[in-house]
C-alpha cells in the first residue's frame, strides 16, 4: 500500500498561504507592526526595554485591539491580562483610562472592551504560580480568549530576597501560561524590563535563556536620548532577518508609544480643556454657553480634578462629562432650596399682611 504524499505531507507554498491567513492583532503603531509583523494567533512575543512607560502602551493597545474583529486589526476575541506587580515598589495594575483611551482610537466603545478583557494579579512570586493555573484555567474554559498578557513577567526576579524561588516560581508561570496558550491558539504577548546593558546592540532579555528559548519574537525598546523616540530593535523572529530596527517617534501633542505613554489624568485634563477650548467653546454662537463652559471649568472640573482621576472611568472626557452631570444637579438642588425658602418667606408675608389687614377691619368696624 502506497503513502498518499499529497495526504501526508503539506507544500512550503500552503504553509506560507496559512502564515498569511492567520489572523493578527496590530499594536497601533504601523512601524512596530512592520518590524514584527503585527501580533499572530499562536505565536510567542517578549517585548522588554528601560521604557516602562513603551511597555504598558504596548500591552495596553494589544488588549483594547484584540477585540476588533479578525482581519481587521484584531482577533474578534477577548484578552487576559495577568500583571505580577509589587506593590511595595510601584503600582502597575491594568489602566482602565488608557485602555480607553486606546480603545477610543481604535474606535471601540472602551466599555465593551473592558468587558471582554479579564485581569488577574500577582502581588509576590508566592502568588505567581498559583494566579497563573487560574489564568491557565479561565483560558481553558473561555475559549474566547486568544490573547494572554503577561505584564511585568520578571519582576519578582528582580526585586525578590530569594531570587532563586522567584525564578522558580518564574518557569512555573512561564510553563504554565505557555501550555494553556498552545493548547487554545492564542497568542502570548509578555512583557519585561530590561536586565541591564548588553556589549551588543541589545542587552539580553531578563530570565536568563528561559523567554529567550520560549519566545518566538523578541523586541528591545531602548529611549532615544535626546528625542522624544523609543528605538525598536527585532532581536528574534522565525520569518524576519534580525537584529533589524526601527525608531518610534512621538508625534507632538499626541500620544504614542513613546515618551510618557501613560499620562497622568492631570495631563489627559489638561489635553481635554486645551482642544475643548479651541475646537468646542470657540465654535459657540452663544456668548451664554461659552461662559457657561468658564463655570463649568472653574467651578466643576478644576475643583474636582482628585474626584475625576479616583472614578473608575476609563476615558477622561466621560469622566468630565459625569462632572459636569453632578455639579448641575448640585447647581438645581441649590436652586430648589433658594425657590424654597422664597415661597416660605411669601407664605410668612402674606400671612403677616392678611393679620394687619385683618386687625384694620376689625377696628373700623368698632
Amino acid at each position: 500500500m502506497g503513502l498518499d504524499l499529497e495526504a501526508a505531507f503539506e507544500s512550503a507554498a500552503r504553509a506560507l498561504e496559512e502564515e498569511a491567513e492567520r489572523p493578527r492583532a496590530t499594536t497601533g503603531n504601523g512601524e512596530l507592526d512592520a518590524l514584527i509583523g503585527g501580533v499572530e494567533l499562536g505565536r510567542s512575543y517578549l517585548f522588554y526595554g528601560d521604557s516602562q512607560e513603551a511597555l504598558d502602551g504596548i500591552v495596553h493597545g494589544l488588549l483594547a485591539n484584540s477585540v476588533l474583529p479578525a482581519g481587521k486589526g484584531g482577533f474578534g476575541a477577548k484578552a487576559l491580562y495577568f500583571n505580577s506587580c509589587n506593590y511595595h515598589r510601584g503600582k502597575t495594575v491594568l489602566n482602565p483610562s488608557m485602555l480607553g483611551e486606546f480603545a477610543k482610537r481604535a474606535g471601540l466603545d472602551p466599555e465593551a472592551v473592558l468587558g471582554n478583557v479579564y485581569s488577574i494579579s500577582a502581588f509576590n512570586e508566592l502568588q505567581q504560580p498559583s494566579a497563573a493555573r487560574e489564568a491557565a484555567e479561565l483560558v481553558s474554559r473561555d475559549g474566547g480568549i486568544k490573547l494572554l498578557v503577561l505584564h511585568n513577567l520578571t519582576a519578582f526576579v528582580n526585586t525578590s530576597r530569594k531570587p532563586a524561588e522567584a525564578y522558580r516560581a518564574l518557569e512555573e508561570v512561564v510553563g504554565t501560561a505557555w501550555r494553556a496558550a498552545c493548547e487554545s491558539g492564542a497568542a502570548v504577548v509578555a512583557s519585561c524590563s530590561s536586565s541591564g546593558a548588553g556589549t551588543g546592540r541589545a542587552p539580553k532579555p531578563p530570565g536568563g535563556s528561559l523567554l529567550r528559548h520560549r519566545a518566538n519574537v523578541i523586541v528591545f525598546l531602548k529611549r532615544v536620548e535626546g528625542a522624544r523616540a523609543i528605538r525598536a530593535c527585532l532581536v528574534k523572529h522565525p520569518c524576519k532577518e534580525a537584529p533589524d530596527s526601527v525608531v518610534l517617534r512621538a508625534p507632538e501633542g499626541g500620544e504614542s508609544l513613546m515618551g510618557r505613554i501613560t499620562p497622568s489624568f492631570r495631563q489627559l485634563f489638561e489635553s481635554q480643556v486645551e482642544g475643548l477650548r479651541k475646537n468646542f467653546q470657540n465654535a459657540l454662537l452663544d456668548p451664554k454657553h461659552r461662559e457657561a463652559f468658564n463655570l463649568l471649568l472653574k467651578e466643576a472640573w478644576s475643583a474636582e480634578g482628585h474626584a475625576m482621576s479616583n472614578s473608575g472611568v476609563p476615558v477622561t472626557l466621560d469622566a468630565m462629562n459625569l462632572m459636569a452631570n453632578v455639579h448641575n444637579r448640585k447647581c438645581v438642588a441649590e436652586l430648589r432650596r433658594a425657590l424654597e425658602e422664597l415661597e416660605a418667606r411669601v407664605e410668612r408675608l402674606e400671612g403677616s399682611a392678611g393679620a394687619g389687614r385683618g386687625g384694620r377691619i376689625e377696628g373700623e368696624g368698632r
